[in-house]
């Protein structure tokens, strides 16, 4: 970096930081020793390359990671004290620490006693857990990373500090600010899967974290060759060779321990790094110590975990759970489909429930540990181009696509419509509302559906034949589009105006003259279309198509204290035209009309708004409705303008957006509500014709689910409707699914049983 940025030297400022000396460099960065003016210390100062400053959009992404990496707080993650940027230069600044590093270790020392080694992974483990659990994966786990803090204590071992978290590895090679396809890790320890492509997750780590152990045990990575692309062969296709092969005095048991986590299939694997580290120290005859798991140390064949695909994503407090617990990561809620042995794709297809379903392109039943049975030949992976970057260790490569899968592209604005057949064997049935219907949500108990219909929310009971029978209507002035109910059946909150209004269920179901409780406001904001509530039921999100903006509000202070002004927790900046909202897991999903989708961190989205966007991308020409699958795995979303029905995975949305598309459905035209039926086998896509072409009338579209992720045919046919349907409802038990007929004036009520 100093001969880019001469500048950069030894007393030169930054910040409030004196560089002193220069203590390391890679690819992306320079490291100096710094003095702290401000709180009269000395730190490690990484200052990144001026090329990676000069991007905004990086500058922004990596300010915003680097401190949330700084928010897991562990004794084995190196503390960050700062992460900024002060005169066009971007800077993290760290504990020092004088220990030296393992990789400089081994290479003075030679291989280190099994007892050592094992106290090195045991506590570099613990820290990878935790970061796991906050959603971070390291991506680079190395011995040059494990940085020693030496006991003065002779009888006490080394304390050990993981570094080079949250310089967005994932977001440098997406954002295109490294050589085409860059990979940013380190050959000797790439995971597979890595290699590949492919989504990555905690146990990528634990794999090149095997691949350290191996080093620390021998003195040599596991697969070191003379030439890069053999190391990448290697990793892809061979065995790990036998420790005891090097160490012959060692216990047999530990073969079977680094098999095990240097498994191609990262289902093979441990279900974390401290099971495997357990596992070593097992296998050594060492006590477990208080940085090893607790649980019972085995390959991992039963639990998907999560594949997070991202070096850093914002924390913001989250605990890496799907249901906000404090679960480690082999335990809380998968976030993709694991991959399978055999046959790995970069995207396996699943159905919405999470399950893979088989495709042409997929391989034999998964291998066992330490071995991957039908791999594509490396050279169907790889252009054999290889580019060792001179400092780092990492390396470049262009890919034939992404995995087995081809590239799925975005479609273009068009009117064309798909050909189905129109299913006329399904029955069906109407009936009147009191205005132009747009939303529908059930009560939780299934005996009410409730309408909106411009200023008022129609209340229908079920149950009375097919179609539910009007028995109320509640006035509620600007409730005309979303609407939904709180988890725990009590309230239902609907879009209106620059907010929502809150309406208690049961005395609206009862026939209460004013069951309004309250009403939700913000400053500023207009156009309220679509409503989420958080999975505690404490936030309610709402979507402002004229203010460009997502407004937040604090229910559960609403009902507690009475609602007032203070009930607004802030405004998520989005794109022209938010409209539809899909929540699951740690995220939510904003479409905006004007061709954009926002990722967004739920629990930022809650305490700070402006900031809770992890990642905006394309998402078409006009994205309008989301739904999430109930593994919250794939997000489908209809695009208006395309006359598409869409599939994204969700963790490469955030990881990976340039190829987050995985399916893509022509229906018919401008489609807008989507809904699962038959416990997600199929889903119905209203197409409403808002555009009233003549030459196509509107429908439902039946697209099976699993045909579209297996890249198959999956349009089965048209449901005739009346004029523009709009939303769904579904029923509890899902027999009758009810949507609303806005230009109608109808609620439809259609018997799911009759769908092909």
């Amino acid at each position: 970096m100093s001969e880019q940025d001469p500048e950069l030297v030894a007393g030169s400022q930054v910040a409030g930081y004196r560089l002193e000396e220069r203590i390391g460099h890679g690819g992306m960065a320079v490291v100096f020793r710094a003095y702290d003016y401000r709180l009269d210390r000395q730190v490690a100062l990484k200052v990144l390359t001026p090329a990676l400053a000069s991007d905004e959009a990086f500058r922004r992404r990596f300010i915003r990671e680097s401190r949330s990496a700084a928010a897991v707080d562990h004794p084995h993650i190196i503390p960050v004290f700062e992460a900024g940027e002060a005169g066009g230069v971007l800077f993290i600044a760290m504990r020092l620490v004088r220990g030296g590093d393992v990789g400089s270790l081994v290479h003075r020392v030679g291989p280190l006693p099994a007892e050592r080694a094992a106290e090195i992974i045991s506590q570099t483990a613990s820290a990878l857990d935790a970061a796991h659990a906050r959603g971070l994966v390291h991506r680079d786990v190395k011995p040059a990373n494990m940085l020693l803090d030496r006991s003065q204590e002779t009888d006490r071992p080394d304390h050990v500090y993981l570094s080079d978290f949250g310089l967005s590895k994932a977001f440098l090679a997406a954002t295109g600010l490294t050589a085409a396809g860059q990979f940013l890790g380190t050959l000797d320890y790439v995971a597979p899967e890595q290699i590949e492509g492919a989504p990555v997750d905690g146990r990528t780590d634990q794999y090149a974290l095997a691949c350290a152990a191996f080093e620390l045990i021998t003195g040599e990575a596991p697969f070191r060759r003379d030439d890069g692309v053999a190391v990448m062969y290697a990793h892809l296709h061979e065995p790990p060779p036998r420790l005891r092969g090097r160490r012959p005095e060692l216990p047999e048991e530990i073969d079977a321990v680094m098999a095990a986590a240097l498994a191609k299939a990262p289902a093979d694997r441990y279900r974390t790094c401290r099971e495997f580290a357990a596992a070593l120290r097992r296998a050594l005859g060492l006590p477990l110590g208080p940085d090893s798991g607790s649980r019972p140390a085995h390959p991992m064949t039963e639990i998907a975990m999560p594949a997070v695909g991202s070096d850093v994503r914002p924390a913001d407090g989250d605990d890496g759970s799907g249901a906000g617990g404090t679960d480690q990561i082999g335990s809380r809620e998968p976030e993709a489909p694991a991959p399978a042995g055999a046959g790995h794709t970069a995207y396996l297809p699943t159905d919405p429930r999470g399950r893979p379903q088989p495709t042409s392109q997929s391989g034999p039943p998964r291998a066992g540990a330490g071995e991957r049975r039908g791999r594509r030949p490396l050279f169907a992976v790889l252009i054999a181009i290889v580019v060792l970057a001179a400092a780092g260790g990492g390396f470049a490569l262009a890919s034939h696509g992404h995995g087995n899968r081809p590239v799925i592209t975005l479609p273009g604005c068009t009117t064309a419509t798909a050909a189905g057949t129109t299913l006329h064997h399904v029955t069906t049935a109407a009936v009147g509302t009191g205005g132009s219907p747009y939303g529908a949500a059930e009560s939780h108990r299934g005996l009410f559906t409730f309408v909106t219909i411009g200023n008022a929310v129609d209340v229908f009971r079920n149950g009375g034949g097919l179609a539910p029978t009007l028995v109320r209507s509640i006035a509620a002035s600007g409730a005309g589009r979303g609407l939904e109910v709180t988890h725990d059946g009590r309230f239902l909150v609907v879009a209106a105006g620059s907010g929502a209004i809150v309406i208690n269920v049961a005395e609206a179901e009862q026939g209460a003259p004013d069951p309004v409780v309250g009403s939700l406001s913000s400053p500023d904001g207009k156009g309220a279309v679509e409503v989420s509530i958080s999975p505690e039921d404490d936030f309610v999100f709402v979507t402002l198509e004229s203010s460009a903006e997502m407004a937040v509000f604090n229910l559960h202070a609403a009902l507690a204290s009475g609602f007032s002004a203070s009930d607004f927790v802030g405004y998520v900046p989005l794109d022209a035209e938010p409209a539809g909202i899909a929540a699951g897991g740690k995220y939510m999903y904003v479409t905006s009309v004007a061709g954009r989708l926002s990722v967004i961190s739920l629990h930022a989205a809650e305490t700070h708004p402006a900031s809770a966007v992890v990642q905006t991308l394309k998402a078409g020409c006009g994205p309008d409705r989301a739904l999430l699958s109930g593994d919250a795995k794939v997000l489908w979303v209809t695009d208006r303008k395309s006359d598409a029905l869409l599939a994204f995975s969700t963790p490469l949305l955030r990881t990976d957006p340039q190829h987050a598309l995985i399916a893509k459905v022509m229906v018919g035209e401008m489609p807008i509500g989507e809904e699962f039926v038959d416990g997600g086998r199929l889903i119905l896509v209203a197409d409403t014709n808002l555009a009233g072409l003549k030459s196509v009338s509107a429908n439902l579209a039946v697209v099976d689910a699993a045909d579209a992720l297996g890249g198959r045919p999956a349009l089965l046919g048209y449901v005739p409707t009346g004029l523009v349907p709009r939303q769904f409802a579904l029923e509890p038990g899902g027999g009758i699914l009810l949507v609303t007929e806005q230009d109608s004036h109808q609620l439809l009520a259609l018997r799911t049983a009759d769908l092909p």
